[in-house]
């Protein structure tokens, strides 16, 4: 399961039954919200309804959901300077390559392992995300953050595999079909899982099983 601030525009798409398939280039996105998140401390796709529905601290709301996709689909997001003005450009751009609407358009894992950010030596500053998480009326689970960020990046090494064996042979596209079994959408943090799946079985109708093929 994935959390839905992490889903990339073609997976809602596909939850809200309007269309059936995406591949894993939806990876890459995800993993560009992760990096916006562990550089801002917060998400660059935000749902909220303005009434204190509980969303925010892991309830289910349709309406904040709702929001929540509308927000991602859109594509639209931000640097605001009072929180990226100490960031790199090399990581701006890095993020700005993998949060596009177009997926064909979106680096390859490959390509984001050989990206200048990502080859380049970190800078000494010491960056405010852990203490902004904290903070944060949303509460990221920092444990629950890092293990996202560790699967991640497995699954970016398991890409860069899969891409080196595809170049030697003629393989079809890895696609996911969504059918009637169960898609579920954690909140942000584990803590908040439990609460938003009790109150969100409204949904479950709308929950997709994904299937990979080979």
């Amino acid at each position: 399961c994935g959390s839905a601030e992490y889903m990339a525009p073609e997976v809602v798409e596909a939850f809200n039954e309007e269309a059936s398939i995406y591949d894993k280039r939806c990876d890459l996105w995800s993993l560009g919200v992760i990096l916006y998140i562990m550089l801002s401390g917060y998400p660059p796709f935000v749902g909220r309804c303005g009434s204190d529905c509980g969303w925010d601290r892991g309830e289910a709301c349709p309406a904040c959901q709702n929001m929540l996709f509308v927000s991602i689909q859109e594509g639209k997001y931000e640097f605001p300077d009072k929180d990226w003005a100490h960031i790199s450009s090399g990581a701006k751009d890095l993020i700005s390559k993998l949060l596009l609407q177009d997926a064909k358009k979106r680096l390859s894992a490959a390509q984001v392992l050989q990206h200048p950010w990502v080859q380049g030596c970190a800078p000494d500053n010491t960056l405010p995300t852990p203490s902004i998480l904290q903070r944060n009326s949303s509460a990221k689970d920092l444990t629950s953050f890092a293990a996202e960020a560790i699967a991640m990046n497995r699954q970016l090494m398991e890409q860069e595999e899969e891409q080196q064996i595809a170049d030697c042979s003629v393989a079809c596209p890895t696609v996911v079909k969504a059918s009637s079994g169960s898609m579920h959408l954690s909140p942000p943090s584990d803590s908040m899982l439990a609460r938003r799946r009790q109150q969100g079985k409204s949904f479950s109708s709308k929950h997709s099983t994904s299937s990979y093929c080979q």
